[in-house]
């Protein structure tokens, strides 16, 4: 998976309020400055909205004719009156957005807008089930991501390690804004399912059970040290008050929200998916508008899903019967990879895939390993956004100590090249409007990662060539199956016993449906991020190879994909669909 650096300010979408009078009856030349002048804005005031995005966008802000506002996580306000607010801010941007004359704008002008129209108007779907959305989920909830984003805080000079501080004493009044809404949720019957918030505990207490040996003890002893023109006696000084900072805020922060969530636990009324709350298949389908980015209604995506599977089963078969004796040593093989060095397969996927996709800049990145207290809380790989005006750094961390972590021979090209590292550096090195390249679009980039993983079996030197077909089908049918349950049980309504016979009718451990069902209630719609995600991909594809036979390039289909940048799915196939057209 890809982490975005963005703390969940305001509510999720692009809350803002632009000013700059749209030119009547102006020239094209003017009416395209004037939209300039309004994504500039745009990108200011959302940039600026707390720190965290602030840092973790831009390196120098200054630089960028931004001023850093006082140090905050953003403000975070679930009352009636907030909500209320939010979305009259985001009607009145959109407004103002339409007010633009579309036909006098360059045609990159017009990509940026599609982006950011479709944008807010997704978004205000969100006002309409606002206590459907949920802070704490299992991955990407804020007990999960905030650790790793602060412990990945870059201390550029002395005065990032003062801002940096001050996040941390600010952490108990971020973190109770989001208990004050699990209250709220809890009053009106849509607190998490009991296993969900058991998990939420597990995951806290994990976190903090040894404190002087917190994350963000250790990582920050590291970072300061490093920071140009502190002396030695200044670096152990932070040291100690970063210490003493943990001890004092992070720690009885988390505690909190253990004794809140063993308090709320049990006051939800809803133990199953989404859909058996009021409003919830509506809310599920503004998640696959909003986090996934397609237009696909969810009986389309089931379409699409079971397609998909049947194709790779009939693959499978076809394989079966051709090569049994290939089929029978791969299942019974252990470990077909063996010992991978992170760095190695990164290099050897830029050297091998060369000739299919566009060159980019040289990568600077470093592979390291999951914090132990996190081990159990966090996704098996991630890769962390760089800021825009520092791409050339990059760093990717790899969970040693989850049992989910699969082939990492797939992980590494999923997250590396020609996977997310590949696809933000090549972006970011077009210099793209700033608004684009803080805006985050999880299906595009997740999409696109699976994309190029489902690639990489056919570079790794397997003992028999018919593992890397092995090795791909099984990957593309346990993530279909994945998504396919996911959906079931949070638009369809699938109970425990329907979800135990869809898995055994189809060949798989019943007995995992438990487990499954637990984690996409937490997480709705996060495996479409990746499974709908990349077969939008292959959607697009095999539109560009049929409408262009024998003219299909595809490293030149790659650099059209990617020059687009994360954007939705439909605004993606107009670019295609250009492209194709000549």
């Amino acid at each position: 998976m890809k982490i975005k650096q963005k703390c969940t300010a305001v509510l999720l979408g692009l809350c803002l309020v632009l000013s700059g009078a749209l030119l009547s009856g102006c020239s094209p030349e003017k009416e395209q400055q004037a939209f300039d002048a309004f994504l500039q804005e745009m990108f200011a005031d959302e940039v600026t909205s707390d720190t965290i995005t602030l840092h973790y966008t831009l390196a120098d802000p200054e630089k960028q004719g931004i001023t850093p506002p006082e140090v905050t996580y953003g403000e975070v306000d679930f009352s009636e009156e907030g909500l209320a607010e939010a979305k009259k801010e985001l009607e009145d941007s959109l407004k103002e957005l339409e007010g633009f004359r579309y036909r006098q704008l360059t045609d990159e002008q017009k990509l940026n807008y599609d982006v950011v129209h479709e944008l807010m108007q997704t978004e205000l779907a969100f006002y309409d089930h606002p206590f459907l959305y949920e802070p704490f989920a299992y991955t990407s909830g804020v007990q999960a991501n905030l650790p790793i984003t602060l412990s990945e805080y870059k201390l550029y000079n002395q005065q990032d390690v003062e801002d940096y501080l001050q996040l941390i004493e600010q952490m108990p009044a971020y973190f109770q804004s989001y208990l004050d809404f699990e209250r709220v949720k809890s009053e009106k019957g849509l607190f998490m399912a009991k296993g969900c918030a058991e998990e939420v505990i597990r995951q806290c207490s994990d976190f903090i059970a040894t404190p002087e040996e917190n994350l963000l003890i250790e990582t920050f002893n590291d970072r300061v040290a490093q920071v140009p023109g502190l002396s030695q006696q200044q670096i152990e000084a932070y040291q100690k008050m970063n210490y003493d900072a943990v001890l004092s805020y992070v720690i009885p922060t988390y505690e909190e929200v253990i004794r809140v969530f063993k308090e709320l636990q049990g006051t939800g009324k809803n133990e199953l998916g989404l859909s058996h709350l009021e409003g919830g298949k509506e809310y599920y389908e503004y998640l696959l508008k909003s986090n996934v980015g397609t237009s696909k209604t969810p009986e389309e995506v089931i379409a699409l899903l079971e397609s998909a599977m049947e194709e790779r089963l009939g693959e499978l078969y076809a394989f079966f019967m051709e090569h049994q004796d290939v089929y029978y040593a791969y299942i019974e093989k252990e470990d077909i990879y063996g010992d991978l060095d992170p760095k190695e397969a990164i290099q050897h996927f830029q050297e091998v895939f060369s000739d299919r996709f566009p060159e980019i800049p040289p990568i600077e990145f470093k592979v390291s390993p999951v914090h132990k207290s996190l081990e159990a809380s966090v996704s098996p790989a991630f890769y962390m956004t760089p800021a825009m005006d520092d791409y050339h750094n990059n760093s990717i961390y790899i969970n040693g100590g989850t049992e989910s972590m699969g082939s990492l021979w797939a992980t590494f090209a999923h997250e590396g090249i020609p996977g997310h590292m590949y696809q933000f550096v090549y972006f970011l090195s077009q210099e793209p409007e700033p608004i684009r390249a803080l805006l985050s679009f999880s299906g595009y980039q997740e999409g696109w990662a699976t994309y190029v993983e489902m690639m990489s079996y056919d570079y790794y030197d397997f003992e028999d060539p018919g593992f890397a077909t092995l090795e791909r089908i099984n990957g593309e049918l346990n993530l279909l199956v994945s998504a396919r349950l996911e959906i079931g049980i949070n638009y369809e309504g699938w109970t425990l016993e329907e979800t135990q016979t869809y898995l055994s009718d189809n060949g798989y451990d019943a007995s995992a449906a438990e487990g499954v069902m637990e984690y996409v209630i937490a997480e709705p719609a996060n495996y479409q991020m990746y499974c709908t995600g990349w077969l939008e991909f292959e959607e697009l594809r095999g539109y560009a190879e049929t409408a262009l036979q024998e003219r299909f390039d595809e490293s030149e289909f790659h650099k059209i994909i990617l020059e687009a940048g994360p954007c939705q799915f439909d605004v993606l196939k107009s670019v295609v669909e250009n492209y194709v057209k000549g």
